[in-house]
């Protein structure tokens, strides 16, 4: 019989966790988004100077400076409104997925920032008269391309549950709407932010399915033919080498011993 004292020691450490797991999930996806609200208020106030050096300039040597600023800086307030919402969502769904969410937008960021300064518009400009082409890029949207895309590829890759829920949920919410930003049909849209953030959320995914991938190949051990000890064995080496597990996962085992 459990008393209830020791009853309560395990929901306050429960609860502890569980605390620990919010701050662990979100925290990293508010930080950078409250940076973008700072940065644009900021701007403001100093005339758009960010956006004006900042901004990322495709195959120009003074655009570089864009691969790491550029997601942080916004044109208008609904541009920024916009990335918010998408952020939020995308980039939450990203951190219950994976306990290494800080990484994951690290390369996410810098991936898809290499590859727009590489392709980014204009190559031609094939913009309505009167309208021009994206020439300096800023927004978050290429990151939160990279989520989406990374989200629907960690799906497929890793064939777990809450991931396909989450990859169902994004292709059906913003799929359509997502393929037709990656398209050149709307002036003064950087599609190719849209395109390059695409291409390193494919890219982050299947190097962080790599080893899980591997295990599928070669035939591994289940979870089944292993004893418990084992299998606490495995998932704490797991954690630091591949995301076989979400980061909304609590061991409530060690409570129940």
């Amino acid at each position: 019989m459990v008393s209830m004292s020791a009853s309560g020691d395990s929901f306050r450490a429960i609860g502890s966790d569980f605390t620990a797991m919010v701050k662990r999930t979100f925290i990293p996806v508010l930080l950078p988004l409250a940076a973008m609200w700072v940065l644009f208020f900021v701007s403001l106030a100093l005339g758009n100077w960010f956006n004006r050096s900042l901004a990322l300039e495709a195959r120009s040597l003074s655009g570089l400076v864009g691969i790491v600023f550029m997601p942080l800086l916004h044109g208008s307030f609904a541009h920024l409104l916009a990335n918010t919402m998408s952020w939020l969502v995308l980039g939450g769904m990203t951190s219950l997925l994976t306990r290494r969410f800080t990484s994951v937008m690290v390369m996410l960021w810098l991936l898809s920032g290499a590859v727009l300064w590489l392709i980014g518009s204009p190559w031609v400009c094939h913009a309505p008269q009167g309208a021009s082409c994206v020439v300096n890029h800023v927004g978050a949207s290429t990151v939160v391309y990279g989520f989406a895309a990374f989200i629907v590829t960690y799906a497929i890759l890793a064939r777990r549950f809450l991931a396909m829920l989450f990859g169902v949920f994004v292709a059906f919410v913003y799929g359509l709407s997502m393929l037709i930003g990656m398209l050149p049909i709307t002036p003064g849209v950087s599609w190719t932010g849209h395109l390059s953030g695409a291409i390193a959320g494919v890219a982050v995914a299947f190097m962080l399915t790599k080893e899980a991938r591997a295990q599928r190949v070669t035939g591994g051990p289940t979870s089944a033919q292993l004893s418990r000890p084992q299998q606490r064995m495995g998932r704490s080496r797991r954690r630091g080498k591949d995301d076989d597990g979400d980061g909304m996962e609590i061991d409530y085992s060690k409570y129940l011993d």
